[in-house]
């Protein structure tokens, strides 16, 4: 009676519910889960976008002091990513974790690639002289959240597809 009182009432997590163009998007399912990635994005929008040429005449401490908030928050982000897909049901877990597989690595690629043709001057080449902090820049968390968000939202949408 208390097993069944506790654990069968607990519904498991959905992955829809961080999908934002799905119409179970939860914004409670969204914070709960990527509440530390919204930190570590909103430090690196300011740090590397905004205020970019202050941050760069901050003493060596706080410049470490950046650095480690935002990546401890990263690490916190994957520790509440990994108790949310640890509640999931077996089909949903499988799902998930095949996207988020394809997204980090599809990611990494895009990260690679980007910083390869950035070398060699492609985009100095094709577009002439850069405008971003003179460099093309995909390097900080907040553009790696962007293309990291997009593959996952895709490979999720096809994997789901695929077993329906």
């Amino acid at each position: 009676m208390l097993y069944t009182g506790f654990v069968m009432n607990n519904k498991p997590n959905n992955p829809d519910e961080l999908i934002l163009i799905d119409r179970q998007f939860s914004f409670r399912t969204a914070w709960n889960v990527c509440r530390w990635l919204l930190l570590a994005v909103v430090i690196s929008v300011l740090c590397d976008w905004i205020y970019s040429k202050e941050v760069r005449e901050w003493p060596f401490g706080w410049r470490m002091a950046e650095v480690l908030v935002k990546f401890g928050s990263l690490l916190l982000w994957c520790s509440d990513m990994a108790k949310w897909v640890r509640g999931m049901d077996e089909l949903q877990r499988r799902i998930t974790l095949s996207s988020i597989l394809f997204a980090v690595s599809a990611n990494l690629f895009t990260l690679l690639l980007w910083m390869e043709l950035d070398g060699a001057g492609f985009f100095y080449k094709v577009f002439g002289r850069p405008f971003m902090n003179n460099t093309w820049g995909i390097y900080d968390v907040a553009d790696i959240f962007l293309f990291l968000s997009g593959f996952y939202g895709f490979s999720y949408l096809f994997f789901k597809r695929r077993y329906k």
